[in-house]
């Protein structure tokens, strides 16, 4: 397994990482998610990407840590969405953050949270506000690094800008939807705040919820498919006619060449240095091995030049 640095900061992640969205605590046994875990842990994988409103993900992941010394493990959690009905338990107000980390640490049954994310960017909380907090949490030990999810770069370089005056610890990371069908957001706006600030960048949805692994393209939604269980608006974006072309396009290569699509599409996000950690789905044993065989595997220059022909990255602006 191959470790990067988050950002600038010492803290190092393998460079696949496991997240929790609709697997642990949903489709997976307690069983299942520590075999996967355990397994996961087994082969070098070291980060483990959870919310508070993944439902029941953290006490299932909790549970299925059980074993493992904790040292060994990058625990990262989110918190942002609504958790009830209340008035305040929402947003980035201090008084939503301080609960959310204090319920996370105890469904998760651990003492710190490695990497706690921001997991939108809050309109009706001043930013000051949000930054205090984190920095408070990261000085009483609760939290050891954060970071923003979904930000855009503006609201990141204020948050660089407020942490440089205010001597506050600045975010490590953003984790941003980073993929063959999704580029532009990341490389246009993302990495020139990695270039200015030593920003860290993990990416979700790396296989387009099973697009690019060649999930769905055939006018049939595959029943345990997200496309299929989960909504309307994942299906509209991923399953429009450009999309669905440009992944079958990539099936064809697939074929061709005898090498998986979700191999193509993982490989090419791993190559270079664009990324610190590529955060995935496992709801199985045989799809965790498929994804740790795919990072393995190198791109040469032809075969990168012909993904980025099938996937081009629109010009900033058009």
């Amino acid at each position: 397994m191959e470790y990067r640095k988050i950002g600038r900061s010492g803290l190092y992640s393998s460079l696949l990482s496991i997240g929790g969205w609709k697997n642990f605590g949903e489709r997976l046994s307690d069983t299942e998610s520590q075999r996967i875990i355990h397994s996961a842990v087994e082969h070098g994988i070291n980060t483990f990407d959870t919310a508070d409103v993944y439902g029941c993900a953290e006490e299932a992941m909790g549970r299925a840590f059980k074993g493992i010394n904790r040292h060994k493990l990058v625990l990262s959690s989110k918190c942002y969405w609504p958790m009830s009905n209340d008035i305040n338990d929402k947003g980035l107000s201090r008084k939503h953050i301080r609960a959310s980390v204090e319920n996370s640490l105890k469904r998760m049954d651990t003492d710190h949270i490695d990497l706690y994310l921001c997991h939108r960017y809050d309109e009706n909380t001043p930013l000051r506000e949000t930054i205090r907090t984190y920095d408070d949490l990261i000085r009483e030990g609760k939290i050891l690094y954060w970071g923003t999810s979904a930000w855009s770069e503006t609201q990141i370089a204020s948050a660089f800008e407020i942490c440089h005056e205010m001597g506050f610890e600045p975010p490590i990371t953003e984790q941003a939807e980073y993929s063959l069908l999704e580029r532009e957001h990341v490389e246009h706006n993302i990495q020139p705040l990695r270039a200015k600030y030593g920003l860290g960048l993990m990416c979700w949805s790396p296989l387009a919820s099973g697009v690019l692994a060649g999930k769905n393209l055939d006018n049939t939604l595959a029943p345990e498919s997200l496309l299929a269980t989960y909504s309307n608006q994942l299906r509209n974006k991923y399953l429009n006619d450009k999309n669905i072309d440009k992944a079958r396009r990539l099936r064809k290569l697939s074929k061709d060449i005898d090498v998986p699509m979700a191999t193509l599409a993982l490989s090419w996000l791993a190559d270079g240095k664009a990324v610190d950690s590529i955060v995935v789905g496992v709801s199985s044993l045989e799809q965790l091995y498929s994804n740790l065989n795919s990072i393995e595997f190198k791109l040469n220059e032809e075969l990168r030049q012909v993904l980025n022909s099938i996937f081009p990255s629109i010009p900033k602006g058009d």
